[in-house]
């Protein structure tokens, strides 16, 4: 049966993702409607605590990634996006009836891990139907975020001027149901039958573990560092009986043995709790700040849409920039931070329209740059197999960088009474990540020297070295 057939599948994705993300960058209207309606009831002018609530839809869902991948393994990724579709319109219905901000903490987050179930499984079905086309279909799937990005905040503000916040709300709630009938859509791939699967997972007990990607799939601990290997073989998926295997099986699924075997994705995990701030700081307040100096909160609106456009072009390109050499992926996103943690400092101070165009245009690009390169880094750290758990303790740490920093910038806003302090803050953190990745590419690449590190040499995503040597992935141990 040929993949053909399947694109309906791919519309239904991009779908599903402009709906998840889309909202997710239209919350900064709805910050500055809350604001007005419950600030007075805050502390300061709320600016913090509505920040937080705010940017909890894009915090939730990135963390939901690990949890609608175990439910879209047990029940199928029909049934979990459509789900996620109902929670999320569920959510942003009662959202509308809110006469304090205290209902809000409870539906906001509930709409965030609606989408964030719909998203990533509606990553997760592209994977089960397409191999030959896979990179096409996926492409044109994630084009999905920036293109709701693009469309959804101009959308949201046209509904609040002519409905108010609470209407708008509503009609926002019945677009989110639709990813229920994108749901219906994707139907569960065929079902084949086959023999008794065993898996075998190797459990290693001791330190300074080395990994054979070839046959195991926790560590490998190598004759010469004189440890020992336990094998447990798992039977169509079932944990073995025994308490403290089943914990280390856990542990492995989840990725989170990766801390301790793989001392590069180690060392990288305080660049992701860096990551991101500025992009989400942006998101949530740019359109208050524009207001604040004059600009009509259509036109401020459209500042949110410039940061999907220069988002979109840089998911475009960034993978020739690196295929071709012409850049390294390490270089390029510390230059993506950089460029971000300038930019919004720029906007606390300007009171031009087209310099703020010009600011939001580069934290998008940037944001668009370094949020791919993500992958690709990751992805050559720990190898395709360890690639989904790796990805998730990841975004995990995304969110909760994002969510604190924008709650802390908020606190900083009240304090003060302007955008600056809480812009400059957010900069410096993102300024942290590339100074970080770069300090990390000398360690290994000069002083300590690792393979797994992406490499300068010919297929730097995908680069193995000689495996008799030097293994690979997450393979080789702290």
């Amino acid at each position: 049966m040929g993949e053909g057939q399947n694109w309906p599948i791919v519309c239904a994705a991009f779908v599903t993702q402009a709906l998840t993300h889309g909202f997710a960058g239209s919350m900064g209207v709805f910050y500055v409607e809350w604001k007005k309606a419950f600030g007075e009831d805050l502390p300061g002018d709320g600016s913090s605590t509505i920040g937080w609530l705010t940017s909890s839809v894009l915090g939730v869902l990135l963390t939901t990634a690990p949890i609608s991948g175990a439910l879209s393994h047990h029940f199928g990724v029909r049934p979990v996006i459509m789900l996620g579709g109902s929670l999320s319109a569920l959510g942003l219905f009662v959202s509308s009836f809110a006469d304090t901000i205290h209902l809000l903490f409870f539906t906001v987050p509930l709409t965030g891990f609606g989408c964030g179930l719909a998203y990533t499984s509606s990553i997760t079905i592209i994977t089960k139907y397409f191999h030959k086309h896979f990179a096409l279909a996926s492409g044109i799937t994630s084009t999905g975020i920036s293109v709701g990005v693009i469309t959804l905040p101009i959308i949201v503000q046209a509904l609040v001027n002519y409905y108010t916040w609470r209407n708008a709300v509503m009609i926002v709630a019945g677009i989110i149901a639709q990813i229920m009938v994108c749901g219906a859509l994707m139907k569960p791939p065929p079902k084949l039958d086959k023999p008794e699967e065993e898996t075998k997972v190797n459990l290693a007990v001791g330190s300074n573990q080395n990994c054979d990607q070839e046959s195991c799939a926790y560590a490998r601990i190598s004759a010469e560092d004189g440890g020992e290997v336990e094998t447990v073989v798992i039977r169509n998926g079932a944990l073995p009986k025994e308490p403290r295997k089943k914990f280390l099986v856990i542990l492995d699924s989840l990725g989170i043995s990766l801390i301790w075997t793989n001392r590069v994705y180690a060392c990288t995990l305080p660049m992701f709790f860096l990551n991101g701030t500025v992009y989400a700081t942006c998101i949530v307040y740019i359109k208050e700040r524009a207001e604040v100096v004059g600009i009509s909160d259509y036109n401020a609106a459209l500042l949110i849409s410039t940061i999907g456009i220069s988002g979109f072009v840089a998911r475009a390109g960034h993978g020739r920039l690196i295929d071709k050499k012409i850049f390294h992926p390490t270089t390029l996103y510390a230059f993506a931070n950089f460029l971000a943690g300038v930019s919004l400092p720029i906007i606390a101070v300007s009171e031009q329209y087209a310099m703020f165009v010009i600011c939001a245009a580069n934290i998008g690009f940037a944001a668009g740059l370094y949020i791919a390169i993500n992958i690709v880094i990751v992805r050559g750290i720990v190898g395709v197999q360890r690639f989904p758990s790796a990805m998730g303790i990841a975004l995990f740490l995304v969110a909760m960088s994002i969510m604190s920093t924008v709650a802390i910038a908020g606190l900083l806003l009240d304090y003060t009474g302007d955008h600056m302090a809480g812009f400059l803050y957010a900069s410096i953190i993102q300024g942290l990540t590339g100074v970080w990745v770069l300090a990390s590419h000398v360690v290994w690449t000069k002083c300590v020297k690792d393979p797994r590190w992406p490499s300068p040499l010919p297929s730097l995503c995908h680069s193995v070295p000689n495996q008799a040597t030097e293994p690979r992935g997450e393979d080789k141990g702290a």
